[in-house]
């Protein structure tokens, strides 16, 4: 899941620099459908993050052979 959360910063580091861009003057630099896009993307992964289950560690126990006589 981690690499979900690296995804949404780097959507929402982009948005917010598409945002500072704007009131600077320079405006934008994507069409309206990419940033469609870019929110679906970040709202999958939230979904993603939420539903599906944090996988634990198993530990390796050592399996005894025990023979019956």
């Amino acid at each position: 899941m981690n690499i979900l959360k690296k995804i949404n910063y780097f959507i929402f580091s982009i948005i917010a620099f598409e945002i500072i861009s704007l009131f600077s003057g320079f405006g934008t630099h994507f069409e309206h459908y990419k940033y469609a896009i870019m929110a679906t993307i970040v709202i999958l992964n939230s979904v993603a993050i939420k539903n599906i289950p944090k996988l634990s560690k198993v530990k390796n126990s050592s399996i005894k052979d025990v023979t019956n006589d």
